[in-house]
């Protein structure tokens, strides 16, 4: 089995690389297809044989999914925006540690991957501040110092844990064992538990550990913005989950989770607000993540005081969504920088007659954020009120506490979607000069795909639900199209309508 695992990884690494050489656009496209429906098959395989569970198979493919879009956007960006080629390279690489954190089946390896993402991540930024007119100077410096020796920390902490409790039959042995075969956990001192905790906190950006996110993430080129706040960003989140199946925390539980509130609530209306202020388009979606993390926070406090089937996969999808509108919205923001030459969006509008499938995809995340019934954001804002409410007897406090930190989300992040829906809709600027009048369609394709993935997502997570939910979940994805249909209609009409 490891033989083929190897000669998995081999393929997709080879395939890799050898996209990078190859100038046919067609012909590089379906290389980087390939590798990716490889890294599928294997994650298929790896919970078939039992050593991933359903978590990491959901994120997995999904992620995969997603990867495979920003690997395909990344040919033109490069073209049109002038970066140097080695860039398509890196964001492979990026994205295939990336996947690997998700679909490691034990602590060690999903670290070793993590360690990679983190590094090349690093150069990325240092790629965006060399090469672009905007943004800050000292992104990468802030990332590597605070983000990645962070993450660092926790993690000597836990392997030095695991190695001074071998006398209580868990050592390091117990890390390299695949999480579906883990059977031990221990009881730390709670002064231990923050330093266990420190590193993901930190790759989460929540208040106050957030200042790092808003110049590393707004300084990226496009494609490793998307990457970075859609993909990486998550990582946080999913290694606490994995962390806390080691660690006993049960007494503990309700301090931990007020505090995940606490942070998440302040991260939602910190978030929110700069959000709102912003011009540039990048550190509008970048102050967006803090915001979005904030209540991912949230969802992981009900889960850690009420971890049930429900709650579970409330969270996971809470991190799909994250994923799917980000990613897009990111993508989109290096279409607008293409076109206008800069990413400073207060006087951009009509983008729908410039960009008109790329818009279609943009809406679609727009709506996922404004909570629209069909989209991953409404089915996920649901779920967490629903899953607060049935803690309302239990646990009164947490419920009272995450229903007011969901209210303000779904306030904010409606705000922050009607914020950034302007550009597609009015007259286009006269002021500001075109750098292209139309994007071609290899360049917006990826955008429009990542953009359906805000709803079909939602039916592609069915390895976490029962059959009872298929049917609701399939209506509920038909006023989604039809809304964005009414919408995409109303948007081209009426700039078409102001143009003439």
């Amino acid at each position: 089995m490891l033989e083929y695992f190897f000669a998995a990884y081999t393929a997709a690494t080879a395939l890799l690389i050898t996209s990078h050489y190859i100038e046919a656009l067609k012909l590089k496209t379906t290389l980087k297809i390939t590798w990716h429906l490889i890294i599928a098959l294997t994650t298929c395989t790896l919970y078939y044989v039992k050593l991933i569970d359903e978590v990491s198979l959901t994120l997995g493919l999904s992620f995969t999914a997603i990867s495979a879009l920003i690997s395909t956007y990344t040919i033109t960006y490069t073209q049109v925006h002038h970066y140097p080629s080695h860039l398509e390279l890196l964001m492979d690489i990026f994205l295939l540690s990336l996947i690997s954190s998700y679909i490691a089946p034990s602590f060690i390896l999903m670290v070793i991957a993590w360690t990679i993402s983190e590094i090349v991540g690093y150069m990325l930024i240092r790629i965006g501040e060399e090469y672009s007119t905007e943004g800050s100077l000292t992104s990468s410096r802030g990332y590597i110092l605070t983000s990645t020796m962070s993450f660092e920390l926790s993690v000597f902490t836990m392997i030095t844990i695991s190695t001074l409790l071998t006398a209580a039959n868990i050592g390091l042995y117990e890390l390299i064992k695949p999480f579906t075969q883990k059977t031990i956990t221990v009881t730390t001192p709670i002064i231990i538990i923050p330093l266990l905790m420190l590193g993901f906190l930190v790759k989460t950006a929540n208040i106050p550990l957030h200042f790092w996110l808003p110049s590393a993430h707004s300084s990226a080129p496009s494609p490793a913005s998307a990457s970075l706040s859609g993909l990486m960003v998550s990582l946080g989140y999913y290694g606490l989950y994995r962390v806390l199946e080691y660690i006993d925390i049960e007494q503990y539980s309700t301090h931990i989770a007020l505090f995940f509130i606490a942070v998440g609530l302040m991260s939602i209306l910190y978030g929110g607000q700069q959000a709102l202020t912003q011009r540039d388009v990048k550190k509008l979606l970048a102050y967006s993540t803090i915001a979005t993390n904030g209540f991912i926070s949230t969802v992981f406090a009900i889960y850690i005081t009420q971890p049930t089937e429900i709650t579970k996969f409330t969270l996971i999808l809470s991190i799909l969504m994250h994923a799917a509108y980000k990613t897009t919205l990111f993508s989109e923001a290096g279409l607008i920088e293409a076109v206008y030459g800069t990413r400073y969006i207060h006087g951009v509008r009509g983008f729908v007659n410039t960009a008109p499938l790329s818009t279609i995809g943009g809406l679609l995340s727009v709506f996922s954020l404004l909570g629209v019934p069909g989209t991953l954001g409404f089915t996920v804002k649901l779920l967490s009120a629903y899953c607060s409410l049935t803690m309302m007897n239990t646990h009164p406090v947490i419920a009272f506490t995450t229903i007011t930190s969901i209210l303000a989300y779904i306030i904010v992040s409606a705000m922050i979607a009607l914020r950034y829906s302007r550009i597609y809709y009015g007259e286009e600027p006269g002021k500001i000069e075109f750098m292209v009048e139309k994007l071609s369609k290899s360049m917006q394709t990826p955008v429009l795909l990542m953009g359906l993935l805000n709803v079909l997502l939602i039916l592609t997570s069915v390895t976490l639900i029962t059959y009872e939910y298929w049917s609701i979940l399939a209506l509920t994805t038909l006023i989604a199209v039809l809304s964005v249909l009414l919408s995409y209609t109303h948007f081209k009409t009426t700039s078409t309508r102001l143009k003439k």
